[in-house]
């Protein structure tokens, strides 16, 4: 994993799990690595680690269970939402970006039926 410096390394290791839960790379209650394994393999400060990890519990992604490790959640509602949030944010910089360019909505909406129009054909 690569880093930038635009953002929080801990915030950057947390939008690398959202999208590997996304895609199905964690699946639901999937055991995921101890926080000093990630902290070796992506060489960071196992600090950094452990306040990503925090965050995820806060945020219903992860659960610790003591003395067995830390776990993807099992709420299939979580998976959606997430999903769901993800979804709206890229529609929303996409659609923000087009309309920097002079798109009008109504171009917009054409351009993304052509899109999916032309996907469905062979």
């Amino acid at each position: 994993m690569e880093f930038n410096q635009k953002e929080p390394i801990y915030s950057q290791i947390i939008d690398e799990f959202r999208i590997k839960f996304i895609q199905g790379t964690y699946t639901l209650g999937q055991e995921i690595p101890s926080r000093r394994e990630l902290a070796k393999t992506l060489g960071v400060n196992p600090n950094t680690i452990q306040r990503a990890y925090r965050e995820m519990e806060d945020m219903n992604l992860i659960i610790t269970v003591r003395g067995q490790g830390s776990f993807m959640t099992s709420d299939r509602d979580m998976l959606e939402s997430i999903r769901k949030e993800a979804l709206n944010e890229t529609v929303g910089q996409s659609v923000e970006l087009l309309r920097s360019f002079g798109k009008s909505d109504q171009d917009i909406l054409d351009t993304v039926k052509k899109y999916l129009e032309r996907g469905k054909t062979p």
